[in-house]
């Protein structure tokens, strides 16, 4: 790759970057209440969410994210996860922050549809779990893939969480889109183990 190359790889993730915030901050600005505050833990969240299912994507398609940003999968992936990861505790934090309580970060199973509702909850636990075995991955080995799962099963969570009390997926078509991308969520899922099992006969 050539010095002149570069500076348009970079661009490409700025330009992802620039595209996930534009989204959150339009849905936000659809649902225009709330102080600043709540502006901001809605941008976080939605920002949050969509950064997370691109690196769930990416992770699918690794030769042609190389020859789209030019650099190994691993760093586009990584860039995308620690967004995601951050914005999503992000997120929490401000809720925590105007609420004045640390509740948020507590998990509730008071019935199904209450842990789904707040499923945001035991989602960041989730993901949090996840990426920690992914930086452990040589020292733990093999089992880091399965931990490495959890992604999946926290994305879910999120969904249900967002489309059950997201302000700003109230809409028929913003739930509907949340509920496509848990969808091609799991066909990436069933993909990676089908192709897992292939490798190993």
């Amino acid at each position: 790759m050539t010095p002149t190359q570069k500076p348009a790889n970079s661009l490409y993730l700025a330009l992802v970057g620039i595209v996930v915030l534009a989204i959150s901050v339009g849905l936000v600005a659809l649902q225009p209440y709330g102080t600043p505050l709540n502006w901001a833990i809605r941008v976080a969240a939605l920002s949050g969410y969509q950064a997370i299912f691109l690196a769930i994507v990416s992770s699918n398609y690794m030769r042609q994210m190389r020859q789209r940003f030019g650099r190994p999968f691993i760093k586009v992936h990584h860039a995308l996860s620690i967004a995601g990861l951050s914005l999503v505790t992000l997120h929490p934090l401000l809720i925590a922050w105007d609420s004045l309580s640390l509740g948020v970060f507590v998990p509730r199973f008071d019935s199904w549809r209450v842990f789904l509702q707040l499923g945001g909850r035991p989602a960041w636990y989730l993901l949090g779990l996840a990426s920690l075995a992914a930086l452990l991955r040589r020292k733990i080995r093999r089992p880091w893939r399965v931990i490495h799962t959890l992604n999946y099963v926290a994305f879910w969570l999120a969904t249900a969480h967002a489309i059950l009390i997201g302000s700003s997926l109230q809409s028929m078509v913003t739930k509907a889109v949340a509920v496509l991308m848990a969808l091609a969520v799991v066909a990436i899922c069933i993909q990676k183990r089908v192709q897992g099992r292939r490798g190993k006969a």
